[in-house]
């Protein structure tokens, strides 16, 4: 049985992060998670521009909150100590990590060191270089996933359903033709609410990434999960 680590990182509008979800799941012939865990990175919600902006404040509340509900762990933790806590979670939950768009939120998490300064954890190019951009070596060794390029180019009995979903639904397409990648459009799908939208909240979006992971498992099972990283292109499809 597989073990990885779903998570969303929350951020800015200029992409500082400031509240992170790991939550444990176990792919085999089920698809079971475990207890997550939510981290608050104090010293970026301690900044004025960001403890001053109302946007910010309902989305850590929120999670807060879902942390209550859904029974999480809840951290504390300054940037630094942060990143140390999310690679230790990932390492004692099978060293493999799966995010939606992993590249950007890569990207994110180099904005966020530079926003805050201090002793460095993540280097400037851990976009650019996804295995070796942190100071912590951990990282090199970990596998690591883009939901949206394996959803996109490897759940084919998923996506064969999804679009016929989008059809019958009249779910907009992208601007050039294409049918959306986004995690709210496949979480409409899963949960059959073609007005669902997202909190864009760490909590729940992690929640409904897992919900859509869940989704794609029972369509096309360990064809899309196969242990390996995958952080490549999506195939974008035309309607």
């Amino acid at each position: 049985m597989k073990q990885f680590i779903v998570c969303d990182f929350e951020a800015t509008i200029t992409g500082i992060v400031h509240t992170i979800c790991l939550i444990p799941v176990k792919v085999g012939t089920e698809f079971c998670t475990q207890k997550g865990v939510l981290i608050c990175i104090k010293d970026v919600l301690k900044q004025e521009i960001i403890s001053e902006n109302p946007d910010v404040r309902k989305k850590v509340a929120t999670s807060v909150i879902d942390v209550a509900k859904y029974n999480f762990n809840i951290k504390y933790l300054n940037f630094y100590d942060a990143v140390v806590f999310m690679n230790d979670f990932i390492e004692s939950h099978g060293s493999s990590v799966s995010s939606h768009n992993l590249l950007n939120d890569l990207g994110f998490l180099v904005d966020t060191q530079n926003f805050i300064g201090g002793k460095r954890i993540i280097k400037n190019k851990l976009k650019e270089y996804p295995d070796t951009g942190m100071y912590d070596k951990r990282w090199e060794t970990f596998t690591k996933m883009c939901s949206m390029s394996l959803i996109n180019n490897r759940g084919l009995k998923f996506n064969s359903n999804y679009y016929e979903f989008c059809k019958a639904n009249e779910i907009p397409t992208t601007y050039s033709g294409y049918y959306s990648t986004k995690l709210e459009t496949f979480t409409k799908f899963v949960k059959n609410e073609p007005t669902y939208r997202q909190t864009h909240t760490a909590v729940q979006d992690t929640m409904d990434l897992v919900s859509v992971l869940k989704c794609v498992h029972k369509y096309d099972g360990k064809n899309v999960i196969d242990g390996s990283s995958y952080i490549v292109k999506p195939e974008w499809t035309k309607a």
